[in-house]
């Protein structure tokens, strides 16, 4: 089931493939029984600060995976929301298709996240550690995917990590996919996590 708490018309049209239950911020969830594939679209603009938006979100269903939706994205904001818990924050002015992508990227228990947003993420991890210990953790790798990887960690997009070692893009994706699978995480953002952690 897809829920969204939001009046703006805009969001509605957007969703309009799916059926959707809409909400209002005194829906009383309790007396819903989850599945593992249901999500609430939250509409942050329905909310007159971040502080109301955490509020409400802290009384949700914990097995209710939840959606940010917003008319101006701000990179911040949308980092926030998602360390505190959110699975993806989408700007009102996505299409469909991100939008449909994004949904079943988070009914899979997945996060996602516009690519501008994850790099933010990715360059403000606190690192505990320097570049050495981390390599550690990437033994497996072969030095030119152990190059990439960081380069991926530091925020870098596929192009950047191109023009840095002077390599066609198709070889960066290449590394990254070998990289991904190699050390059994999904996207960028576990990856940078798996390095810096």
């Amino acid at each position: 089931m897809l829920y969204l708490l939001s009046s703006d018309d805009t969001v509605k049209n957007i969703l309009s493939d799916y059926s959707l239950q809409l909400i209002n911020r005194q829906y009383d969830f309790e007396k819903e029984s989850f599945m593992l594939d249901d999500i609430l679209i939250i509409d942050i603009d329905e909310f007159d600060s971040l502080e109301n938006v955490m509020n409400y979100f802290n009384t949700l269903p914990s097995l209710l995976k939840t959606i940010a939706i917003i008319a101006e994205p701000q990179l911040s904001h949308g980092a926030f929301l998602i360390k505190k818990g959110f699975k993806s924050y989408l700007g009102k002015d996505t299409n469909k298709e991100i939008v449909n992508i994004a949904i079943e990227s988070v009914r899979n228990e997945n996060v996602w996240l516009y690519p501008q947003l994850m790099n933010f993420i990715i360059q403000h991890i606190s690192i505990g550690k320097n570049e050495s210990q981390s390599l550690e953790n990437l033994e497996q790798l072969t030095e030119k995917e152990r190059k990439v990887a960081i380069l991926v960690s530091n925020g870098l997009s596929n192009k950047e990590i191109a023009n840095e070692l002077g390599v066609q893009l198709v070889t960066i994706k290449k590394h990254i996919g070998h990289i991904f699978t190699k050390l059994d995480v999904k996207d960028r953002l576990s990856l940078a996590l798996y390095i810096n952690q």
